[in-house]
């Protein structure tokens, strides 16, 4: 599923991943590499609820039925300022997708 979405999403997004409720990853990561989608082993498992956003954001989702876009942050491995979009699908599970530095950066409305 991850991959075909991947493949819609373009070059929006540098990389998807799917969390349940309590914050446990349950996918690897999906990374966009010079326009190659990869999968990055090592995340399946993690847990990602000690962010201070994402209990808040799963509960928004949970109450709306519907997709929000985080605040700007910095992420972790690169140290840019990105944002995330997050999507209910389901049974207690949550799509994340990173949006690139330079999507942000040409959409500089989406910044603020």
């Amino acid at each position: 599923m991850l991959t075909g979405l991947a493949n819609l999403v373009g070059e929006k997004f540098f990389r998807l991943y799917i969390c349940d409720e309590n914050g446990f990853q349950l996918t690897e990561n999906l990374v966009r590499k010079a326009n190659i989608w990869e999968t990055v082993q090592g995340f399946k498992g993690k847990n990602w609820s000690w962010r201070p956003y994402f209990l808040e954001n799963i509960m928004r989702m949970q109450n709306k039925n519907a997709g929000l876009l985080s605040d700007s942050y910095s992420d972790i491995e690169t140290g840019e300022m990105i944002r995330t979009f997050s999507y209910p699908l389901g049974e207690n599970q949550y799509l994340f997708m990173d949006l690139s530095y330079d999507f942000l950066y040409d959409q500089d409305g989406i910044l603020s």
